[in-house]
């Protein structure tokens, strides 16, 4: 009986210990603070998982309370890469696993409020009550101030000038202060090893797979990493002596085979590591999908290939993202809820049958006004065969309803509200106002970058969206409605 008893007891005691790492992985990271300046306004985290492309999703939200704090939490066993966003302002930091942090948050008001004010230099102030000199943000900070103010000093000369000297003297300035040396256990020290190598491809590739690539690990969540990453493997395909340009054209425009693919253009001796060799060629392959030398719907297919093929799971969000920008015609846009001035739903896809030329605008904008009015005619003549909409970005929905009272009668067509969705405008690339794109019916993008009412809308209309007797008097048109 006891030998029975002891059998049993291990895995029951495994159960309790693998039940008690998981909770323990699982604990949220917390960050908590006061941003007085945005009262009842929403804070976004967004974190980014594919430093690749550079792409965040949005992890957690919540309302700043009428006393200006705010809570948020992600849970995660890695260090990170993210943001904090409030509209499209923003800050950028580390969140280390089981650490939680409280910040105040204060911002310029006046750039604040513009659409984009990154532009400006417009950015999310973040503080701590105390400064912890151990913290990884402290850290990376403070190698950063230090390394940017000497490559300003030495950069043309490394650079342009290729000059050995000015390298080594700035490589002997920072071995001072920091540990330059591959540690990939370590994530600060990483980030300075990386780093360091963006300096050094500047003066000298031969070295850099050896030193920087050719090991086990790829350090995916390091932004100095994959930055090194994209600067030496870019198009790297297409400007290796050692791959053909005959390869290329047989693996992907004559007939899409990744097998050959892969296996030949590991014979560079650059693309040794399977795995970088994956990784390089699905940065490689997402772009050149506007490159009129590839076959577009073959590097969709290979890419499709790759993502049910590969061996290496992490590489899935970049395979995923490269197919989201590659099929956008094929797709229905990301659109999200409008309002009215009555505080209605609306979509754009549920607007008719018609594609829908949308224009975005805020109500102190004067460019933006003119141009609205301008439209009229327009509308006139083509809102038949297309409906035109007005987006109005105001982040004051009392603004928005004062600008629908003032010009709301002046255009017969839809003014709505943004509703907050600050990530689908950052996502659409609406960083300047007024700014115009044009959708299908069922929420294709047609033309994302659509000509303005004073620039272009008329020629673009008439060729796109013609009367049916236009087109019968034409015989050579071609209706590109569809």
């Amino acid at each position: 009986m006891t030998i029975q008893s002891n059998t049993y007891k291990i895995p029951f005691l495994l159960v309790l210990i693998c039940i008690g790492i998981r909770v323990f992985a699982q604990q949220p990271v917390v960050i908590t603070g006061e941003a007085p300046f945005a009262r009842n306004e929403e804070i976004r985290l967004l974190v980014f998982d594919d430093l690749l492309n550079n792409i965040p999703t949005v992890a957690a939200h919540d309302k700043i309370d009428k006393n200006g704090r705010f809570k948020l939490s992600y849970s995660t066993t890695d260090i990170k890469l993210v943001q904090l966003a409030i509209r499209t302002t923003k800050a950028e930091f580390f969140i280390v696993p089981f650490h939680n942090y409280h910040f105040h948050i204060s911002a310029d008001t006046l750039l604040f409020n513009l659409i984009n004010p990154e532009t400006y230099g417009g950015f999310l102030q973040i503080t701590t009550d105390e400064v912890d000199t151990a913290d990884l943000n402290y850290k990376i900070n403070r190698f950063s101030r230090y390394f940017s103010g000497i490559t300003d000093r030495y950069a043309f000369r490394i650079t342009y000038d290729h000059d050995p000297k000015a390298f080594d003297t700035v490589s002997t300035m920072l071995s001072e202060r920091f540990p330059i040396r591959y540690n990939p256990e370590n994530f600060y020290e990483s980030y300075i090893y990386y780093t360091y190598g963006l300096l050094e491809i500047m003066l000298d590739r031969r070295t850099m797979y050896s030193k920087y690539f050719d090991h086990d690990k790829v350090l995916y969540n390091n932004p100095a990493y994959m930055a090194l990453f994209n600067q030496f493997y870019g198009n790297y395909l297409y400007n290796s002596p050692r791959i053909s340009k005959d390869l290329l054209a047989r693996t992907i425009n004559e007939q899409p085979d990744y097998l050959t693919l892969f296996n030949e253009v590991g014979r560079d001796p650059q693309l040794v590591n399977e795995r970088i060799r994956e990784l390089a060629i699905i940065r490689n392959l997402d772009q050149w999908m506007d490159n009129e030398e590839f076959d577009r719907g073959n590097i969709i297919k290979l890419l499709q290939y790759i993502q049910v093929s590969t061996h290496f799971p992490e590489h899935q969000p970049f395979i995923t993202h490269a197919l989201e920008r590659a099929l956008p015609p094929a797709q229905k846009a990301d659109i999200p809820v409008f309002e009215n001035e009555k505080g209605r739903h609306v979509r754009l896809n549920q607007l008719g049958d018609n594609p829908i030329y949308v224009q975005f605008l805020q109500s102190d904008c004067i460019d933006c006004i003119r141009e609205m009015v301008l439209l009229n005619e327009f509308y006139q003549n083509f809102q038949d065969r297309i409906q035109f909409v007005c987006i109005c970005a105001d982040s004051e929905r009392k603004t928005y309803e004062q600008f629908c009272k003032t010009y709301g009668g002046v255009v017969a067509w839809p003014i709505l509200h943004f509703n907050g969705n600050y990530d689908w405008m950052m996502r659409m690339g609406v960083e300047t106002l007024p700014d115009y794109m044009i959708l299908g019916a069922d929420g294709r993008i047609l033309n994302r970058y659509a000509p303005s009412p004073d620039n272009g809308l008329i020629q673009y209309l008439n060729a796109h969206f013609p009367k049916e007797e236009q087109e019968l008097e034409n015989p050579l048109f071609i209706n590109r409605k569809q």
